[in-house]
């Protein structure tokens, strides 16, 4: 008993002298207390009383009766005044490597609920472009059956999207051989984690249950590019769109230009559009949204105005050319 016990105090004391979550420390730690999973070493801690709230209070205690010592600074000496370092964190995008000169980007296309002609029309004119890199620009499976909004009860197959989505991205490496592929996460994907998180939290911390090794994306090679972090290709920034705030509004490329100020494309919208202006600097800024690969009406918005499209990116000397292309009817317009 006395083993159980200090085993329990020790937790208690490294977790309160600690400053990460409860869920992360749990995660960094069950293994190294002895416990077989996750799950095992919260309910001991729960049911101890070991939680961030009753950490918290402790902290307040604590402060509360600790007497202020003032303490004197020479201005000229100190840096920070022992001021803690912050948690949070800048922004930092990812950069596409030099050498990758044209880029197919294709967005939204939502499996199981993808336009197959449109899809198929998009793939072929990138393998005829000879591109020499794959951008997948978020939203590419849907996650219906695990959407928190309303479900159609016929619809809902879990395992089927699964296996409809693990086998597009074979396919998607057999097409285009071995260049460079990569996913970026949207908002749909972010149904899946979110959904873990919701209703299983412990198997959240399974590493087979992550993105990309359920899905796949390791095995055929493909890099994922986190939810929230966009791309850079040479002078344009590449968003799924989910990260700024809003919707695309009556012209999404312009919307767009008033957010970023930058050269960027997103997806999202599921539109075509485009806009260009020039700075007092005689600098020309261009923005742009993309079609879309999925069902143009569907039963929850029957009279959008979605079109279908992709785009390709091609960088010269840092400068970074759009093709900005629609696709009608199944053909390239």
């Amino acid at each position: 008993m006395a083993e159980i016990t200090s085993k329990k105090d020790a937790i208690r004391a490294h977790f309160n002298s600690c400053d990460i979550g409860f869920g992360e420390f749990i995660a960094e730690n069950f293994e190294n207390y002895g416990y077989a999973s996750a799950g095992s070493m919260k309910k001991i801690m729960v049911s101890n009383g070991i939680t961030l709230e009753n950490r918290m209070k402790i902290r307040r205690e604590y402060h509360k009766n600790k007497p202020i010592k003032i303490e004197h600074f020479d201005i000229n000496d100190v840096e920070d005044f022992g001021i803690q370092k912050s948690i949070g964190s800048e922004y930092v995008s990812a950069k596409l490597p030099e050498h990758i000169k044209k880029v197919g980007i294709l967005s939204d296309i939502h499996f199981p609920f993808h336009d197959l002609q449109a899809l198929v029309c998009a793939i072929k004119h990138l393998k005829e472009q000879e591109i020499d890199c794959l951008y997948l620009n978020g939203d590419i499976f849907d996650f219906y059956s695990i959407s928190r909004h309303e479900k159609d009860k016929d619809l809902r197959d879990f395992v089927r999207e699964v296996d409809m989505c693990r086998d597009f991205v074979r396919k998607l490496r057999d097409i285009f051989g071995r260049i460079p592929i990569y996913y970026k996460l949207g908002n749909h994907e972010d149904r899946y984690a979110r959904s873990l998180q919701m209703q299983a939290e412990e198997f959240a911390q399974i590493h087979d249950l992550q993105f990309e090794i359920f899905f796949h994306l390791d095995r055929v090679q493909f890099e994922m590019v986190e939810s929230w972090r966009g791309m850079e290709m040479g002078d344009l920034l590449v968003l799924h769109g989910h990260e700024l705030y809003g919707g695309g509004g009556v012209n999404p490329s312009q919307n767009l230009f008033n957010k970023t100020i930058c050269n960027t494309l997103i997806g999202h919208v599921h539109r075509t559009s485009s806009t260009t202006k020039k700075t007092g600097f005689k600098q020309f800024i261009s923005t742009y949204s993309t079609g879309c690969l999925t069902a143009l009406s569907p039963k929850y918005m029957p009279f959008s105005q979605h079109n279908h499209g992709f785009a390709i990116a091609e960088i010269n000397e840092g400068k970074t050319k759009v093709t900005n292309i629609v696709i009608r009817d199944g053909k390239i317009v």
